[in-house]
């Protein structure tokens, strides 16, 4: 038998959000934010911009999410075309954000960096197999 414990996220308060992305992307953070916010454009027809919640893993690492309560979400590659909530959409954006860094920064000689995303990976990972909505963020990300 499967037991699953379910991790509480906490949301980052106003005085650390200047850190928070840094802390999640490192020096890449300028261009792992922005590609967030284009795959938000891309994928969620629904989404206008707007502030976006920081959210930090008790285990470490974390992720972006829009404001707001649902989005219809659309990755016509990978077969997926869903409702699901704003945190849904954020895991998944941020884990496909990381995913993009990970693959353009391949070959460079900034291994640090490429660590540091393979570590926030693993993380969101660990926060999505206990996720009430796993499924559903598994099927977006395949």
């Amino acid at each position: 038998m499967h037991y699953s414990h379910t991790q509480t996220a906490m949301n980052v308060e106003e005085i650390d959000r200047l850190s928070f992305l840094p802390y999640l992307f490192g020096e890449d953070f300028m261009i792992a934010e922005l590609k967030v916010y284009s795959l938000a454009r891309k994928h969620l027809p629904d989404y206008e911009d707007g502030f976006w919640h920081f959210v930090r893993l008790p285990q470490g690492g974390g992720y972006m999410m829009p404001t707001g309560d649902r989005y219809h979400m659309v990755n016509a590659e990978g077969w997926f075309d869903r409702t699901v909530s704003a945190e849904v959409a954020g895991i998944i954006l941020t884990a496909q954000a990381i995913n993009y860094r990970c693959l353009a920064l391949k070959g460079c000689s900034d291994d640090e960096q490429i660590k540091l995303f393979l570590l926030r990976e693993f993380q969101l990972w660990n926060f999505i197999e206990s996720h009430p909505d796993s499924a559903a963020i598994s099927a977006a990300l395949e």
